[in-house]
């Protein structure tokens, strides 16, 4: 129970699969198909980054670098900038403006050297050639370089005071070439730190990366307008960072594309931070749900929603959609990364919360903590040396963190929970292998496609991965719902047919339960009157023979005893009845089933009772078929049983001049066999039997009201008729006229 408590997701047995049947082999064949999907969809995003760039490396006689002919079409073409730039060091946006004003000689028609930015470079530090991308350090990693020109004694950066802020300044200078029908160009960039002042010619254009007040929406869309003359654009970015940044400068390529390719870039960027920011919120909303229907525990959804959320912020302060300063942007950066990888350490943790292999081992059942403690005591460091010794750690450091996390948590689901619950195992995998690809990305992210950064990318993938993934489950989930449903659905439908059988069943078993007490109540009422009368009568007989003893005569005592006689039979033929009766409803044993001559056997009980009625003026008559034998399947002598009560009974209820009639005859002779009867009357032309006594006649010791006029018989005759013409499947009818006479007509399969 304290498993279930914890988590559905996880499992206490230990097997090679699970109880669904899943293997770890099959978990890590999943898990090996998302690194190898992953792997690919990361290296055609960054395939169609660079067949996207277009940098050109075309060198005019000017010296200035040229741009490709396409801008002038004013189509979606753009040059991307990454080499080529002149850096000079320590020179502010007021320097770079008053040195610029005072160079009112210079000449654009000549070699670049020429050009207004020129004055910069006297008898100033500079590097020329250099490069805006792969520098982890910005453009602190220039100072390895040893083609520094005024600068033998290598290069320090000074301190200066913009806006009340101590900062580092230095200087992009570009020069560049396009066609002279060129108006105007747009110059964007997608990820610098600090400030940047753009002078084209001479002139201040724009000033880009200031902070705003609220959350600034035009983040990706930091550009300015570039005023080429007779196309030549003499470029100066001016960047002042904070000096605690320990990554200043540009950091990605600037871009110079036609007006058209800049609104087509605000558009398509826009666009990303609009489908990232859906697409989070709906897995965060899909994930949320999934995770409490399936395990109700908070913590797992606590820290999946820390850890993705702080991924998401990343994102918008690394897109420069939070408008802070650069410090701030990187001090952000770093415990953004740090959050991550702890909360997404917990979580990983949690997948298996309550099984055995994390409660007996100590360093599963509290390295969270552990990772915990890292994670915080490495932004307690990061804090303590900005504070007391100005130097900012590297955003790099916590991506290793971050990598180092990932990987251990990697590691621990492999070595450790292989054989918990495949499914939480494969959950926990790609889980873990999404933030560790994310993190790897932002390492490595170099190449910027549509000023977008590649790991923005995969996130936005891996979000809309897990959403089809759940949306998926939820609509697998919602049909097998549907499918159980429908199935109980028609399993209570037939469970209300069968119980409603049941229920008629119990019904009809009580209705026949109490009309056999009735009839059992009636029977022993009726055995009782009927063996009373022929008991009560040889107790007559008896106690008159005993009392008077030698009066009677020879011819009185003969009588008496003649009477006694025939009260015992009469006793003993309600006996045999009832047992007869009782036997057979009993046994299936008592018959024999075989073909039998309905034709035969009528012939031979008529000659009998025929004999049996020679001194009366009754008349027995036979009508049968000449030439058909009419051959049933039948035991001979129940059936012939049921003739012989019939018989007897057209005999017995008939007056002195009775004509009885008996006539078997075959229906359905051009049909197939099993479709034809055999049918048999007894008719008879006595008192009949009363309308509303007909249907019980075949009841136990049930007598018609005018069956008195004959004492013979004990009222099981037709009971016994009905039981021998149920057990062969037969039937039996009866019809009567009061006064007019009876006709009994049975009906046989015929065999053949």
């Amino acid at each position: 129970m304290a498993q279930y408590r914890h988590s559905r997701l996880s499992n206490l047995k230990r097997s090679v699969s699970d109880d669904h049947g899943r293997t770890f082999g099959g978990t890590m064949l999943m898990f090996i198909f998302a690194l190898l999907l992953t792997l690919v969809l990361a290296g055609i995003i960054s395939i169609s980054a660079t067949f996207e760039k277009k940098t050109p490396d075309v060198i005019a006689e000017s010296g200035a670098i040229r741009l490709s002919d396409e801008l002038a079409t004013g189509g979606l073409y753009s040059d991307h900038i990454s080499s080529g730039w002149t850096f000079v060091p320590n020179v502010s946006p007021e320097v770079v403006q008053t040195s610029l004003a005072k160079n009112t000689e210079y000449n654009l028609d000549g070699p670049a050297d020429q050009w207004p930015s020129s004055i910069l470079l006297n008898h100033r530090a500079h590097l020329d050639g250099v490069t805006t991308t792969d520098f982890w350090r910005g453009w602190f990693d220039y100072n390895r370089s040893p083609d520094w020109v005024n600068a033998k004694d290598g290069v320090e950066y000074q301190h200066v005071s913009i806006e009340n802020t101590d900062c580092y300044c230095a200087a992009y200078i570009g020069h560049f070439e396009c066609d002279p029908d060129i108006r105007s160009l747009t110059l964007m960039f997608h990820r610098f730190n600090g400030e940047a002042w753009v002078y084209c010619n001479g002139d201040l254009m724009e000033r880009i990366g200031a902070n705003w007040p609220v959350f600034n929406l035009n983040a990706f869309a930091d550009y300015c307008t570039l005023i080429p003359e007779d196309g030549k654009i003499d470029l100066v970015i001016v960047i002042a960072c904070d000096s605690d940044i320990s990554n200043p400068g540009i950091l990605s390529e600037p871009i110079i594309a036609t007006n058209a390719a800049n609104d087509a870039h605000t558009a398509i960027t826009s666009a990303h931070f609009a489908i990232v920011i859906v697409l989070s919120i709906l897995a965060i909303a899909f994930v949320s749900h999934i995770i409490l229907n399936s395990t109700r525990n908070k913590w797992l959804v606590i820290f999946f929603l820390i850890s993705f959320a702080a991924i998401l912020f990343y994102y918008l302060d690394d897109a420069r959609f939070l408008s802070v300063s650069s410090q701030a942007r990187a001090d952000l950066r770093f415990i953004f990364i740090i959050i991550s990888c702890a909360a997404g350490f917990l979580e990983n943790s949690l997948f298996f919360a309550g099984t055995k292999t994390r409660e007996k081992n100590y360093f599963l059942k509290k390295g969270h903590w552990i990772i915990f403690g890292i994670c915080m005591s490495s932004i307690t460091v990061y804090y303590a040396l900005s504070i007391f010794f100005g130097m900012l750690t590297p955003e790099f450091v916590s991506l290793m963190i971050a990598l180092t996390i990932a990987t251990l948590s990697i590691f621990i689901d492999l070595f450790f929970y292989h054989g918990e619950n495949q499914r939480s195992l494969l959950f926990a995998l790609l889980y873990t292998l999404m933030f560790f690809v994310l993190y790897l990305a932002i390492l490595l992210d170099n190449m910027i496609a549509s000023m977008i950064p590649m790991y923005s990318n995969i996130f936005a993938i891996f979000a809309l991965l897990a959403e089809i993934m759940l949306v998926t489950s939820y609509i697998n989930q919602q049909r097998e719902i549907k499918r159980n449903a429908a199935v109980l659905k028609r399993q209570v439908r037939e469970k209300t047919v069968f119980i409603s059988e049941i229920n008629r069943d119990l019904v009809l078993t009580n209705k026949k339960l109490l009309e056999g007490e009735a009839a059992r109540k009636n029977v022993l009422s009726n055995v009782s009157h009927d063996l009373r009368t022929p008991i009560t009568a040889i107790r007559g007989y008896a106690e008159l023979m005993l009392s008077a003893q030698d009066n009677l005569s020879l011819e009185q005592r003969n009588s008496y005893l003649a009477n006694i006689v025939r009260r015992s039979e009469q006793m003993e033929r309600i006996v045999a009845d009832i047992m007869e009766l009782t036997r057979m409803e009993s046994s299936e044993a008592e018959f024999q089933f075989t073909s039998v001559s309905i034709s035969e056997m009528l012939d031979e009980l008529v000659m009998m009772y025929s004999m049996d009625l020679e001194d009366s003026n009754k008349h027995l008559s036979l009508d049968v078929p000449a030439r058909d034998s009419l051959i049933a399947k039948a035991d001979p002598a129940k059936l012939s049983r049921v003739f012989e009560n019939l018989i007897s009974n057209a005999i017995n209820y008939t007056g002195p001049d009775a004509q009885i009639t008996i006539k078997a005859w075959r229906t359905g002779e051009t049909s197939h066999i099993a479709t034809q009867k055999i049918h048999i009357t007894v008719t008879d032309n006595g008192i009949g039997i009363p309308e509303q006594d007909i249907p019980r006649i075949f009841d136990r010791f049930y007598r018609a009201h005018n069956s008195g006029v004959n004492i013979k018989g004990t009222g099981l005759g037709l009971a016994i008729v009905k039981l021998i013409i149920d057990k062969h499947d037969a039937e039996i009818t009866v019809r009567s006229k009061l006064g007019e006479g009876t006709t009994f007509e049975v009906i046989l399969a015929a065999a053949y």
